[in-house]
């Protein structure tokens, strides 16, 4: 519209001008023919006639008529339509969809992010350090109770093996008492020769000798805990006992064990008394006997 404006009053100031210089011209050239020169002169004065032609006049007609019509013709011509877009209405319209561009700054950017440390890996990590955390002191506290436990019942152990020792001593004792009171009464009893036990009697001795080694070996594998000794084990040991069957002191002979292995050899003895109603003739106090893992290794 602007554009349509403009040509307009170019064509008018055109058209004004000419018409303006047309008058302009027979003005003056009408006053130059007869205005008279007053500036004296030396000689003669020339007179100096400025004439148009008909036709001069008649071509200077035709040219303003020209320029009028070129101007109203200008004027009346059909503008463009304005382009909405008025930068780009005189450009040519692409024909072809334009190839894609590969932007690297916004893959280097993509592949940045993606080698990046995202929030949620983090968080992820710190997950895993602290149940990681969790069970290395889930593994410290077994630990720390696995130990507890063991010395407590070493503990338990000592004052057993202090109790039985003090119990032994006062069984020694008595035995003594036992002996000496028989030495007394056998040096005021006459000296006979004691009768030999008859064959049979030797024969039923020995059948429950045998019956009680075997009822010690029972009892103390009953309460032998094998959960952690290992496989081929064979450990003998001597343990020593009063009458009733109660154990008061356990000594190693041969023994791969370890020292927890061998703790629950001594548990094992010491948590009940041996086998002792039924076998009091062939009693004895010292007892040798062989734990052995599975049973089989001792037969």
């Amino acid at each position: 519209m602007a554009r349509k404006n403009s040509k307009q009053w170019q064509a008018l100031l055109f058209t004004v001008g000419l018409h303006a210089g047309f008058v302009a011209l027979v003005y003056f050239a009408s006053v130059w023919t007869f205005m008279p020169d007053d500036r004296p002169s030396a000689g003669e004065p020339v007179q100096a006639t400025l004439s148009f032609s008909a036709d001069d006049i008649a071509k200077a007609r035709k040219s303003i008529r020209k320029a009028e019509l070129d101007a109203k013709a200008a004027a009346q011509a059909p503008q463009p339509l304005a382009s909405k877009n008025p930068q780009s209405a005189d450009r040519e319209l692409q024909q072809t969809a334009q190839s894609w561009v590969d932007r690297p700054e916004q893959e280097s950017q993509e592949a940045v992010n993606k080698t990046a440390i995202q929030p949620s890996d983090i968080a992820r990590e710190q997950e895993l350090k602290q149940k990681q955390g969790q069970v290395e002191l889930t593994e410290d506290v077994k630990k720390d109770a696995a130990e507890e436990n063991r010395q407590r019942l070493k503990a338990q152990i000592d004052a057993v093996k202090k109790d039985r020792a003090e119990a032994a001593r006062q069984a020694q004792l008595a035995e003594q008492r036992l002996d000496e009171l028989a030495g007394s009464e056998g040096k005021k009893a006459p000296n006979k020769t004691p009768a030999e036990p008859p064959s049979g009697q030797r024969g039923a001795d020995e059948a429950l000798r045998n019956k009680y080694k075997s009822a010690l070996n029972a009892t103390a594998r009953s309460n032998w805990n094998t959960v952690q000794i290992p496989e081929q084990t064979r450990c003998q040991v001597e343990f020593t006992q009063i009458r009733g069957g109660e154990v008061i002191d356990v000594r190693f002979l041969a023994c791969p064990l370890d020292a927890q292995g061998r703790e629950s050899v001594e548990r094992a003895l010491y948590k009940s008394p041996m086998p002792f109603a039924g076998f009091e003739r062939v009693f004895q106090r010292k007892v040798v006997l062989m734990f052995c893992y599975p049973d089989e290794v001792c037969r």
